[in-house]
């Protein structure tokens, strides 16, 4: 199933792409978070950044791989980290 995937870091920003599945976007979701290290001028907020992707990756596995298989997106926030996932 292919999706869109809009995610927002906070303090480094947002975007979207499509994703072919659950686990492109994860995919997606871990290089913007290892992306946005240059973001920050010290390793704590970064850190917390990661830790709460680390929570989204097994929640959007949990939670929204359910609720996109009866074709509905799916949205969450932990911490700093957003996402929405939409069914295309």
């Amino acid at each position: 199933m292919s999706l869109w995937l809009d995610w927002s870091l906070e303090g480094v920003g947002s975007a979207g792409e499509e994703a072919a599945d659950v686990d492109a976007a994860i995919r997606a979701l871990d290089i913007s978070v290892a992306r946005s290290r240059r973001a920050f001028d010290s390793d704590r907020p970064w850190q917390e950044l990661k830790t709460s992707a680390d929570a989204m990756k097994i929640q959007i596995l949990d939670e929204g791989a359910k609720v996109l298989e009866s074709g509905q997106a799916w949205a969450s926030t932990i911490g700093g980290v957003q996402v929405k996932l939409t069914p295309r």
